[in-house]
């Protein structure tokens, strides 16, 4: 289900007033100093959830990678996707690799069912969707939440540096924006397992990166072993205002490709 603008905005107005309110204590010069330092922090943290915020059709690039990219991290799942608040509709491009190979697959997600539409299947098969919402071997490498805002209701800000922001976010908020056969069920999870994570701004653009082992190291040892944590070490992601003007739009052929060859999709 969609977020909505109002609840995103109302998140980051609640994250501004936590750091000035823990920014206050002590008296004179310092205390004065700090509670600005804070006031700044918020306001930094809410300009960039603004700015998502006015994106309207959200267009955005994300990435699983084993580490931060800038030590050599590679990508183990990349999704471009555009998604549609008003609707909660999502386009989404995935690239995997897996086992050695690369594939491409085009998803849907319409009014919570999920349809694919593989580059296998040549381009005369391009309007034709295969429904799988409840096959999780083909849709293990989707997020469960996908909305891409996920990150900015749950930060907790912690610094800033220049424009950048650095925040923590919880383990309930970083799972479902992941691939959902990454993680299984896990439960009792501390209630301090955090990410360390960073909010940046680039003009009409702004990055997130979501350091994974920080938080994979926070889980007990037995449920830490339930987590291929090898290939799961950074999450980073870029969100903009879509450039592309057509709505997102239900599958305009649905079949099943069990059954029937793409060939012969568009046959009634």
């Amino acid at each position: 289900m969609a977020r909505s603008r109002k609840a995103v905005w109302a998140a980051a107005v609640g994250v501004g007033l936590l750091v000035t309110v823990t920014g206050c204590g002590g008296s004179g010069t310092a205390a004065a100093t700090k509670t600005e330092d804070s006031q700044l922090l918020g306001q930094k943290l809410g300009a960039m959830v603004s700015q998502v915020d006015k994106m309207g059709v959200i267009e955005w690039h994300g990435q699983l990678l084993t580490k931060n990219p800038d030590k050599g991290g590679k990508m183990i799942v990349g999704i471009d996707g555009r998604y549609s608040p008003s609707t909660g509709y999502s386009e989404l491009s995935l690239r995997q690799q897996r086992g050695g190979s690369d594939e491409q697959v085009d998803y849907l997600v319409i009014n919570d069912r999920t349809y694919f539409n593989s580059d296998l299947w040549g381009p005369n098969s391009a309007d034709c969707w295969s429904e799988i919402t409840s096959d999780l071997e083909r849709s293990w490498a989707l997020p469960t939440d996908f909305d891409p805002r996920w990150p900015f209701p749950a930060a907790r800000a912690i610094e800033a540096d220049g424009d950048d922001v650095s925040v923590a976010i919880g383990f309930k908020a970083v799972k479902p924006g992941l691939p959902r056969g990454l993680v299984p069920a896990l439960a009792n999870v501390p209630y301090d397992t955090e990410a360390s994570a960073f909010f940046a701004p680039h003009g009409p653009l702004v990055e997130v990166g979501v350091d994974l082992n920080s938080m994979w190291r926070k889980l007990p040892k037995g449920q830490r072993n339930n987590v291929d944590t090898r290939d799961a070490g950074w999450w980073t992601m870029t969100l903009q205002a879509s450039q592309d003007g057509s709505g997102i739009v239900p599958p305009k052929y649905i079949f099943d490709n069990k059954v029937t060859p793409p060939s012969q999709c568009k046959r009634g």
